[in-house]
């Protein structure tokens, strides 16, 4: 059985804010982190 959880969120102007800044971080991480692996196969 799966169960899933709906929450929503009602952030201030200070919170969405952080909130983007947080997304804007996690993207550049997922991209230097695919950049390094698509590196290192190219050398396989």
């Amino acid at each position: 059985m799966l169960l899933g959880y709906h929450t929503e969120l009602h952030p201030n102007k200070q919170q969405k804010t952080l909130l983007a800044k947080h997304a804007g971080v996690a993207r550049h991480a997922w991209n230097w982190g695919l950049w390094l692996i698509r590196e290192n196969h190219r050398f396989i």
